[in-house]
């Protein structure tokens, strides 16, 4: 009986700091950087729309956070999605969501900083960062996409980038912009 209590205790210890360490982990890398916050399933569809997301179009998200943007942009707009994400818990629960959802074969995430290498193809580009990293994002943008790509991102805006509309979901904003 004792035996029993004990490892029931040593499994929950055991557990518990896991949770302690994934808590720590997520608020260092929030403190650090851009704190990870999942983008509501209604807000995605509506980033997606406003897109004007096309079968079979490229769809890259930076800061892709648990993937559910990619996702949901391939299960129901049949969109190819690419994930970049710079924490690996975060990568590895992408693949895994992808997996469950049945769209591993057209979903990419990989972990990597969004500045230091030449971004793929994509027709459209979702983005959910602060202004500050917006603003450091523009150039790469500019650099690497064609003029007429699509760019949509929840809350914080691209000074640079030639505004289309704005549409208000809840408490959210989220602007649609071309690449010049």
């Amino acid at each position: 009986m004792i035996t029993i209590y004990l490892y029931s205790l040593f499994f929950l210890m055991i557990v518990l700091m896991g949770i302690i360490g994934m808590v720590a982990y997520f608020l260092f890398n929030g403190i650090v950087s851009v704190p990870w916050v999942r983008t509501p399933t209604r807000h995605t569809s509506e980033m997606l729309t406003l897109a004007k997301l096309k079968p079979g179009e490229r769809v890259i998200d930076f800061g892709a956070g648990d993937g559910t943007i990619i996702i949901q942009a391939v299960k129901e707009f049949g969109a190819i999605g690419y994930g970049i994400e710079r924490l690996s818990l975060l990568v590895w629960w992408s693949r895994w969501l992808a997996k469950l959802n049945g769209v591993s074969d057209r979903t990419t995430f990989v972990k990597g900083d969004m500045f230091a290498k030449t971004p793929p193809p994509a027709d459209v580009i979702t983005s959910y960062l602060f202004s500050e990293i917006n603003s450091k994002l523009e150039p790469v943008l500019i650099k690497h996409y064609p003029s007429g790509t699509r760019v949509v991102a929840r809350v914080f805006s691209f000074p640079g980038l030639k505004h289309i509309r704005s549409q208000v979901i809840d408490s959210d904003t989220i602007h649609l912009y071309e690449i010049p």
